[in-house]
């Protein structure tokens, strides 16, 4: 049972749950307006990341936890229950005179009385714009993953999930508005929101960061289908293609199950029976930590069990040896030690192995993830089995949010060709002339064609992702002059 439900129970929760919809044949298919606009310069005026020239030093993580400070009637579940209604209407329902009563806009990062004595940002959308905006993010974290490993508690990131439903409210509004600088300021501030998370060690901490910056594609996807909004093709090709950064999510998610790990890592000879027993009884409370299923035999059973198998213990002390144990070392351990030290080796290799895969092109990261997921089921003992995190769920997380920029900035290439051609739409997407993005998805071009006056943008569904309807979008476009 990989560790599934562990990491990704997050994004089915209410407060990141986004609209979408209903698909058919597999596909979600999306009418998409357009008004032929122009580009507007200067192009950093309009880039969808903060500005350099509004960043500034301060760590992002507790400006923004200061947006709760005092805020207990602004944050109060049926306020935010509230906020989750409005982020589902459609653009044009929005209760604009009740957004506006509520606190979520007034007063909010912009300056509307420039001679007042005391100016200020206001709460809690100003200190979430400033935080945004500062150049680090430290979650001071790693002490608590490396004491209390799958017990951490994660409060910050539970609380931080609710700033973006505020934001999306302040920034459907100003869309709604027609206020499109201060939409994309806020796109800005939802963009800085999100790669807070690339700097928390865990895979978990990654996952809200891509929901969050979802909710911001989401709305930016609404904006450029209004009257009078810019195109935005230069500053969605300015945008990460990668979104976020998982190097430091991958890499520090081995710390999650190292405090189980570590009496026997750190043994420097052979451990006692009593010794050995009570690190099998925390092995034993796995299945619970991660969401699996309870085993027919716990591993406090399963392992005494499998070290009277004379060929399991000549291939458990074989891989400690080819894996740079002293010899001589092994030679001491007894039967049972050496079975949870390799099951323990075996996990790691398997990490590895799987991990690897996120600093390949998605195809060939998927191919790969499915032979170590196949070799696990076949080789893997019960503690690889438990504890291997989805990796194909977080690569599948990571190419959906890759996905969506590539198809708003194809989006908007083709607005881009209808403003300098009088409102046509391209036959081809090879009359475009600026630049088009690959589909992440597959690593090849999205499928274009154009009848009747509608044209419609799809992706070529890959075997791999044919059963998810969010990686096989299909926009039909129309021009409305």
């Amino acid at each position: 049972m990989f560790r599934t439900l562990f990491l990704l129970a997050l994004l089915a929760s209410p407060s990141l749950a986004q609209p979408a919809p209903e698909p058919k044949d597999g596909k979600i298919t999306i009418p998409f307006t357009m008004h032929p606009e122009g580009v507007k310069k200067p192009l950093s005026r309009y880039y969808l990341t903060p500005r350099y020239i509004d960043m500034q030093p301060g760590n992002k993580v507790p400006t923004l936890m200061k947006a709760f400070m005092e805020q207990d009637l602004f944050f109060a579940r049926e306020q935010s229950e509230k906020r989750q209604k409005w982020n589902a209407l459609p653009l044009d329902k929005l209760p604009l005179e009740e957004i506006r009563s509520c606190g979520a806009i007034g007063g909010l990062a912009y300056r509307t009385d420039p001679d007042a004595l005391f100016q200020s940002y206001g709460r809690p959308l100003g200190d979430v714009d400033e935080a945004a905006r500062q150049l680090t993010a430290d979650w001071q974290i790693w002490f608590h993953l490396r004491a209390d490993g799958m017990g951490t508690l994660l409060p910050e990131v539970q609380r931080i999930r609710e700033l973006a439903n505020v934001l999306k409210v302040r920034m459907r509004y100003e869309i709604r508005q027609g206020e499109f600088d201060k939409a994309i300021y806020s796109a800005q501030t939802f963009h800085g929101m999100a790669t807070t998370f690339e700097a928390h060690p865990t895979l978990i901490g990654l996952l809200v960061g891509l929901a969050i910056e979802h909710q911001n594609l989401d709305a930016i996807e609404e904006m450029i289908q209004q009257p009078g909004c810019p195109n935005l093709y230069w500053s969605l090709t300015e945008f990460p293609a990668e979104v976020l950064n998982n190097r430091l999510a991958s890499g520090a998610e081995r710390l999650i199950a190292d405090s189980l790990f570590r009496p026997l890592q750190e043994a420097k000879g052979p451990l006692s029976e009593t010794e050995l027993y009570a690190q099998m009884k925390k092995f034993d409370v796995i299945p619970s930590l991660v969401g699996g299923e309870k085993p027919l035999l716990k591993y406090s059973l399963d392992a005494p069990i499998r070290s009277t198998d004379r060929k399991k213990v000549a291939a458990a002390k074989a891989l400690l040896v080819e894996t740079g144990m002293n010899s001589k070392l092994v030679d001491r351990f007894s039967d049972l030690q050496l079975i949870i030290m390799a099951d323990i080796k075996q996990y790691e290799i398997f990490v590895d192995a799987t991990m690897i895969a996120n600093f390949l092109p998605y195809p060939e990261a998927i191919k790969h993830v499915k032979d170590v997921e196949e070799r696990l089921k076949k080789e893997g003992t019960r503690i690889a089995q438990l504890l291997m995190p989805s990796n194909r769920g977080i690569l599948d997380s990571l190419v959906r949010a890759r996905q969506r920029v590539a198809y708003l900035r194809t989006l908007e290439a083709i607005r881009l060709y209808a403003h300098e051609h009088e409102g046509k739409l391209p036959a081809t997407l090879s009359d475009i002339t600026v630049p088009l993005p690959s589909n992440p998805v597959t690593g090849k071009p999205f499928a274009y064609s154009l009848k009747n006056g509608v044209a419609r943008l799809e992706s070529v569904a890959s075997p791999d992702s044919k059963s998810d309807p969010r990686m096989n979008r299909s926009y039909e476009i129309r021009i409305k002059n």
